[in-house]
Parts: C-alpha cells; structure tokens; sequence
C-alpha cells in the first residue's frame, strides 16, 4: 500500500473558477457604482486583459487574482468564493 498513488482532483474546474470571478467582479462593480475601467486602472491592467480573465481567455496567477481583489475592496478568496445565493 505504501506505493499507491494518489489522484488530485480540483475542487473547481478551472472554466468555473473564471466563472466564479466574474460572477464576483460584476456584483461588487455593481454595489460600488464601479466600471470594469475603473477596475482595470486600480488594479493596474488594461480593461482587454481584465476582460480577457473574466471571460477565461487569459489563465492570471495569484497575484494579478489578488491585485484584482483589492482593486474592489476584497481578498482574493473572496473574489474566487462560490456565490451564496441564499
């Protein structure tokens, strides 16, 4: 048993993971009277690479996640959380 192999499966596809972010940008831009221009210009980036992140064209690391978090007031788990629709 000591060479068996274990299989990692993400929690979250990556095509949700894009989905999640989006879904999450949009609402905090929405609630701060934000547009996805102000976002891009905080968070120091083009609005075509921040487009291109939301829409799953562009696969961004943990930084530009980040940088993109605080850009709205939130941490980057927070911008990566499944929406509670409760």
């Amino acid at each position: 048993m000591a060479d068996q192999i274990s299989v990692y499966r993400p929690l979250v596809t990556r095509r949700r993971a894009y989905e999640v972010l989006a879904t999450n940008l949009h609402r905090l831009t929405f609630e701060q009277n934000l547009t996805l221009e102000e976002v891009a210009r905080r968070a120091g980036i083009s609005l075509e690479q921040l487009e291109a992140i939301c829409s799953g064209e562009v696969d961004p690391d943990l930084d530009l996640v980040d940088l993109i978090a605080k850009a709205v007031g939130v941490t980057a788990s927070e911008l990566l959380a499944e929406p509670d629709y409760n």
